[in-house]
């Protein structure tokens, strides 16, 4: 066996670095990796910008039909709360529709505020301040019998979320 068809030959070093095969960045690596991460970038970008269209008359249009459906729950065993849902309904559609922030804030803050419903006529602010300050007064008043026709206060609230939604 000492006579192999195979022979090594071993190289003379001093440094065990001289071992190591040399690899020298070339400019196709750079433009290679540049390339590919560019082409990242903009999938990113196109995956990203999809998801966050939305179509403003598509947004309120789904934020109507919510309101509606909301609307539609009212229940006349539970009283007086049904004004306080169809407050909380009604607001939450003009967060939705409007960006309006009329959800978070209490009534004085709504109707003391003066920017308050950008882009409706003044006479239909007028007609908002005075049907959320009529909900406040039934809201907050002693009289419980203020809500005893549910069906009234139900094709009320859906006539004025019409006439909101259309403006």
């Amino acid at each position: 066996m000492a006579d192999s068809k195979t022979k090594f030959e071993l190289a003379d070093s001093h440094e065990a670095m001289d071992l190591v095969p040399n690899w020298e960045l070339e400019w196709w690596h750079i433009v290679l990796s540049a390339s590919i991460l560019i082409f990242a970038i903009f999938l990113g970008y196109l995956f990203l910008r999809k998801s966050k269209i939305q179509y403003p008359n598509q947004s309120k249009l789904l934020a109507y039909q919510d309101a509606l459906s909301g609307l539609e729950k009212l229940d006349a065993s539970i009283g007086k709360e049904n004004v306080i849902i169809v407050s909380l309904v009604l607001r939450q559609y003009l967060a939705k529709a409007m960006n309006e922030p009329a959800l978070y804030e209490t009534h004085e803050e709504f109707i003391g505020r003066h920017d308050a419903i950008k882009g409706l006529s003044e006479d239909l602010k007028l007609e908002i301040t005075n049907y959320f300050s009529k909900l406040a007064a039934i809201k907050y008043g002693p009289d419980e019998g203020a809500v005893a026709d549910v069906d009234t206060l139900k094709q009320g609230a859906i006539k004025f979320l019409e006439r909101i939604h259309t403006a």
